[in-house]
């Protein structure tokens, strides 16, 4: 037994000892969790020094002998092996996109080991292969790849990409191929910088949404914006004489920070926080999708004059068609969501905030169609509103919250004790109305005496009743039951009073 309860056990009234225990070991919990985090930071510092003595025991070694291969292969081994530590020791929820993301590591590393066998087109797939798998990784730890959630952030996220993509092919891409510069590796290294704009694509969708932006999520967005960089960089080396080996240092810093995302605690926030859909269209992200639709004329126009008039029509069609299609469906969607927006205003115009049962201005149109309604079948329709009796003084003693309590609670009694084709709304302050479809003035009493015994906190109501009389309009049929109710409370309350057909 704890100090404490020993020194209270005195007091009256008796103490439940597991309180205390439960208390005791939260507490011991809490303070194992800080010292854990702690060390989990530490760790992660320690990672970041390695990293930049790796990075740049690269830059001093260069890109030639058998230790430069040794560390190229070293690296995505490391990222493997990293990952995996994180994993274990932060425990994030869900794992898999942690190990789906450590498996392009893996990949690299055997797509590394088999060019080097000299089978460069299966190494070329494996490599190619590591893109998807990483983006998909990405989209997944942050959980953000939901169409239901964002459609409007996916759509934006695809037109952006598009542009990118054309604007890389017509301005980076055509402009190598035409000098007939020898690309780094094959021909089919011009294929490279699609997977890098995937990549990037990624980096857009982290900021085209809403989420937690904490140590974990920095070190992912650096790592994914210097490793686009970096690879679409080593495509200008035929026209600024860099060599792919030249940027690896950078790559390597790139794949290292990932790394040390999945080692630092707040990875595991970024599933808990998943990306949130923008409430607003900023004036940046019109501007951006703006720029994205328009790219491919643009492009067009540049590519015709920085190359003399030979342009690529496909690649130009293609992306037009290609923005045009997700521009409609951008256009879809946001239609959608004005319909949306129009029928949840609609349900808020008509519905009572505090009840949920139909409000005034539901009652107003729903007693004017259910009169019509009658007349053209010549079928008897019955009103009656009800009253709280003494509600004032019922407020005054439990207070307003009290008082908005037996309303809520009284509106559900009442609209479980009515048939499903009547309806129930409140008229105003402590008012309902009741409109009773197909009912007499005899149905209405035994409907009225239910709602009276199913009347809670021990209150009680007065009500006013009237059956239309086949000629009347809705205002005077309400009218008449309004004039009953007042009747029914000047004789006492807690009773019903109809009026009679004329």
């Amino acid at each position: 037994m704890t100090p404490s309860l020993v020194r209270n056990d005195h007091r009256a009234h008796p103490v439940d000892v597991t309180v205390f225990r439960a208390a005791a070991s939260g507490a011991a919990e809490a303070g194992c969790g800080a010292h854990r985090k702690i060390a989990m930071v530490r760790l992660w510092l320690l990672w970041l020094g390695a990293t930049v003595l790796f990075c740049g025991g690269q830059t001093v070694v260069g890109r030639d002998g058998w230790v430069a291969d040794v560390m190229t292969l070293a690296m995505p081994l490391l990222f493997t092996v990293g990952i995996l530590a994180g994993v274990v020791l932060n425990r994030p929820r869900p794992r898999w996109p942690w190990l789906l993301l450590a498996s392009a590591g893996a990949i690299t590393a055997a797509g590394i080991a088999i060019s080097w066998s000299g089978a460069d087109t299966l190494a070329f797939a494996a490599l190619m292969s590591v893109y998807p798998i990483e983006a998909a990784a990405l989209l997944l730890v942050t959980r953000g790849a939901s169409w239901r959630r964002d459609r409007a952030g996916l759509l934006d996220t695809a037109m952006i990409s598009v542009g990118l993509a054309l604007a890389c092919w017509l301005l980076v891409i055509t402009p190598i191929m035409r000098l007939n510069a020898v690309l780094p590796g094959s021909p089919r290294t011009v294929l490279l910088p699609f997977g890098d704009l995937l990549l990037l694509s990624v980096l857009i969708r982290f900021f085209i949404s809403q989420g937690v932006h904490n140590a974990a999520f920095w070190q992912i967005s650096v790592s994914l914006l210097l490793q686009t960089t970096a690879h679409l960089t080593t495509l200008l080396y035929p026209l600024w004489g860099f060599n792919a080996s030249d940027l690896q240092p950078v790559i390597s810093l790139a794949a290292l920070l990932m790394v040390g995302a999945a080692i630092h605690p707040s990875m595991c926030a970024l599933a808990r926080q998943p990306l949130r859909p923008v409430a607003d269209m900023t004036p940046r992200r019109v501007l951006l999708v703006n720029l994205a639709c328009m790219g491919a004329p643009i492009l067009l126009i540049a590519q015709g004059v920085l190359q003399h008039g030979r342009v690529d029509w496909l690649a130009a069609g293609v992306g037009c068609v290609t923005l045009f299609a997700l521009l409609a469906l951008r256009m879809v969607d946001l239609i959608s969501q004005l319909h949306d927006k129009a029928r949840q205003l609609e349900a808020v115009a008509h519905i009572d905030a505090l009840t949920a049962l139909p409000n005034r201005r539901a009652w107003n149109l729903e007693l004017h169609r259910r009169v019509a309604a009658a007349r053209r079948h010549d079928a008897p329709v019955v009103v009656a509103i009800i009253d709280l009796d003494h509600f004032k003084r019922y407020n005054d003693e439990h207070g307003h919250q009290g008082g908005d309590e037996l309303l809520t609670i009284a509106a559900v009694a009442w609209k479980a004790h009515i048939r499903p084709e009547d309806l129930l709304a409140r008229y105003g302050g402590e008012e309902f109305g009741v409109i009773l479809d197909q009912a007499r003035l005899a149905d209405a009493d035994r409907i009225i005496e239910r709602l009276q015994s199913a009347t809670p906190l021990g209150q009680t109501f007065s009500a006013g009743a009237a059956q239309w009389n086949g000629s009347e309009t809705a205002e005077e049929l309400l009218a008449r039951a309004d004039a009953a109710l007042y009747a029914a409370k000047r004789a006492g309350r807690d009773r019903l009073y109809v009026s009679s057909t004329r």
